[in-house]
């Protein structure tokens, strides 16, 4: 299976961004001012992360049949996925609920509160990109039999419906505060949000835009960017309560600034063969975005907490997201190194 290196950069790009959102959380105190505003920036700004991993994952998995069976795919992702969210769940639960540590194994109603935690991911919100990804991959058999080459045209009338009910008509609804069941509700088939960056993904892969279409999206990237700015702050301040809808990554401004970033990448780095060091680097580092997203937060929490960091202090919003990526990355190294603890990273 071939390597493709611009894969890797997304990777630990996307990793980087999830601790720069979580590091500024700042913004949705609304309180305004600077730091506010560079916290607002910030969370536009690297809103790409998740639907960047969507996109590498689409790309990646939906050509599933031409390597393995959909039985040793489905066991590879229980593996690498469902095991480490499972655990990861049960340490954060008890992380959270420091007063189950004196009895957790011999009350009933511990296990029942994991088990809801589980079920309601509230063991670590973060988390939800675990349900996403895990529903991901039961659609995969079903989702391989449409991503094809030979029927593109399919692929984008796909790409076109998420396009239409959801980056504009359920942008449009996010935006006015209302449910958009009047017209997505009836349709389910093409319009969950996540489906359209997993098959985007893969489209990008097999049918890379040309010249002129990508310098378009470049432009319409950077305005993006700058519209989810300026609109988040403005609707914040007029409407009295932080306004997280505006740069959702559903919408068409968070769909095109996230696919900007992802065919800029895919254009100057598609051919790139980096010497073979630089390659087992990019291979660990990128290996390890899942394992760093499952972690991270422990620190983050830690100096909040701990070490009483405030949200507000230019160390939070712009010091620690790199110690903490830095930190999480050499975790996951020791850890990899511990024979029981390898298979939860």
């Amino acid at each position: 299976m071939k390597r493709y290196h611009y894969m890797d950069l997304l990777n630990i790009l996307a990793t980087f961004a999830v601790v720069m959102l979580h590091s500024s959380n700042l913004a949705f105190s609304n309180i305004g001012g600077f730091r506010w505003d560079l916290t607002v920036a910030i969370q536009v700004a690297f809103i790409f992360a998740v639907p960047i991993f969507f996109m590498i994952s689409g790309a990646n998995i939906l050509d599933y049949r031409e390597r393995e069976e959909t039985s040793l795919f489905f066991k590879k992702r229980f593996s690498r996925v469902v095991v480490p969210f499972i655990f990861w769940s049960i340490v954060w639960f008890f992380y959270n609920n420091i007063q189950y540590w004196h009895h957790p194994w011999r009350s009933l109603n511990t296990y029942l509160r994991l088990f809801d935690s589980i079920m309601h991911g509230s063991a670590q919100p973060i988390f939800w990109y675990f349900y996403v990804i895990i529903g991901f991959y039961l659609s995969a058999p079903l989702l391989s039999k449409i991503t094809t080459v030979q029927q593109k045209k399919t692929v984008e009338y796909l790409l076109l419906i998420n396009l239409i009910f959801v980056a504009l008509l359920g942008y449009y609804y996010g935006l006015k505060n209302q449910p958009d069941a009047a017209f997505s509700g009836g349709i389910s088939i093409g319009v969950s949000g996540s489906i359209g960056f997993f098959v985007l993904g893969w489209y990008l892969k097999h049918f890379p835009l040309n010249d002129k279409i990508q310098k378009l999206l470049y432009v319409g990237g950077i305005i993006s960017l700058i519209i989810m700015i300026a609109m988040t702050i403005l609707l914040s301040h007029n409407r009295g309560q932080y306004q997280r809808q505006v740069y959702s990554i559903w919408g068409i401004f968070g769909l095109t600034w996230s696919a900007a970033i992802y065919t800029f990448f895919q254009k100057h780095f598609i051919n790139w063969n980096p010497s073979e060091k630089v390659q087992n680097l990019l291979r660990r580092w990128a290996s390890a975005s899942l394992d760093v997203y499952v972690i991270h937060y422990f620190f983050i929490d830690t100096l909040e907490k701990r070490y009483h960091l405030a949200p507000n202090s230019l160390k939070h919003i712009l010091i620690m997201p790199i110690f903490v990526w830095l930190a999480s990355l050499l975790i996951v190294v020791i850890i990899r190194k511990i024979p029981y603890l390898r298979r939860t990273v």
